[in-house]
């Protein structure tokens, strides 16, 4: 018997199925427009956090400046003097409040500068926002850093060598006209000073009419320990290390500068082969090699403006031109018909070869003495506080 499949089907009534799917639509879409109208809420009071952390932070970099300022101008009557502990304000004990030129207060900031002296202290600035008052509704940003200052060493000569040194016959060496540092020789020496035929050497403590002068123009046998006083610390070499690499101007090993590769105005850093302070085990080969020769600098005539310092040796030849002030943990020698304005200092840290000034100039003397050219490294250094590279941290609070 064959049986029809077709009427064993019975499709019932199916009205009225649509009205609870469309209740489930509406349920979602009414719980997604809950969501995003919470959303849309909280966007005004996002904002405004990233507002006030914004400016707390801004709070807190005013406070890291205003420490720099009073470190740079220690005759202030709100400067830090070198030789103390930092005062109030700038111990933390005192909420500095920033405000617009119509007296609305934007929030503010707290500062304690840590430490002695005059070459490192520490910062801790925090901004706050709007104010230091009440536990809630504040932002808070705390910025720490180390600040240095590039100090200039106030050699006690022109020149100055802990080892031997040799004035070639002719050269002229003039530190009369020093400026304000004090009464300087033109050269001084921890070992034997000889001068050759016709040289001169004038300092600015005796008569102008008198050059060659012993103990007055030039000193020599002094204590080697005096040069170290003078010289750039190890913390110090770092620091100045770090503002070159900073800046761009860090070398390693041996370095020529010259018109096809130029010295960069300010301060130029030019370590040792593997790039670590110099010990006493440090081999020869090890240190560093400067040479310095025509059109080496970016400036008028080629020349160079700034410090260079050198964990080896420095050589001046052809008509380099330098302002400012040359650093030799080594020996120095400067020839040809090159001219030095400023300082330059030897520590012979290796070599028994006596530091030598033999350049004859067109005009004036090859190393003239200057104290401010050599501070400011001829205007490009101003002698200031400033973060050291690496040291800047920041804090959310």
């Amino acid at each position: 018997m064959k049986h029809s499949l077709r009427g064993s089907f019975q499709f019932r009534n199916q009205r009225g199925t649509v009205l609870p799917l469309a209740m489930i639509i509406l349920l979602i879409l009414s719980a997604v427009l809950a969501g995003l109208a919470l959303l849309a809420g909280q966007e005004p009071v996002v904002a405004g956090n990233h507002l006030m952390i914004a400016q707390a932070q801004a709070m807190a970099e005013a406070g890291v400046e205003r420490a720099l300022w009073a470190l740079s101008n220690p005759d202030s009557p709100d400067g830090i003097a070198w030789s103390a502990i930092a005062p109030a304000p700038y111990d933390g004990s005192r909420f500095i409040t920033v405000a617009t030129d119509g007296g609305a207060t934007l929030g503010g900031f707290r500062v304690a500068i840590t430490g002695e002296g005059d070459r490192q202290r520490q910062i801790v600035a925090t901004g706050l926002v709007p104010g230091d008052a009440g536990p809630l509704g504040r932002a808070r940003q705390e910025i720490s850093a180390t600040a240095i200052r590039l100090r200039f060493p106030s050699p006690p000569a022109g020149l100055t060598v802990k080892g031997d040194l040799v004035v070639g016959a002719g050269a002229l060496v003039d530190a009369a006209s020093y400026g304000s540092c004090g009464p300087v020789a033109a050269t001084w020496s921890s070992g034997a000073t000889t001068l050759g035929t016709g040289s001169q050497v004038q300092g600015n403590a005796g008569t102008e009419t008198i050059v060659n002068e012993p103990s007055v123009d030039f000193l020599e046998h002094q204590s080697p320990n005096l040069f170290d006083d003078h010289a750039f610390t190890a913390m110090e070499l770092s620091a100045l290390k770090a503002v070159a690499r900073a800046r761009g101007s860090y070398f390693q090993g041996s370095a020529t500068f010259d018109t096809t590769r130029p010295l960069p105005d300010g301060l130029v850093f030019v370590d040792t082969v593997g790039g670590r302070q110099i010990t006493a085990d440090t081999p020869v080969a090890e240190l560093a090699t400067v040479s310095i020769a025509d059109g080496a600098g970016r400036g008028p005539g080629g020349a160079f403006r700034g410090w260079i310092v050198a964990n080896g040796s420095v050589s001046i030849s052809g008509s380099a031109v330098i302002e400012g002030l040359v650093f030799a943990a080594d020996r120095f020698s400067q020839t040809g018909s090159a001219r030095l304005i400023g300082a330059a200092m030897a520590g012979h840290v290796r070599s028994t070869t006596p530091s030598l000034i033999d350049a004859r100039p067109a005009s004036g003397a090859a190393l003239v003495g200057h104290c401010e050219a050599g501070q400011t490294g001829g205007g490009k250094l101003p002698q200031r506080w400033l973060v050291k590279p690496g040291s800047y941290r920041e804090a959310a609070g």
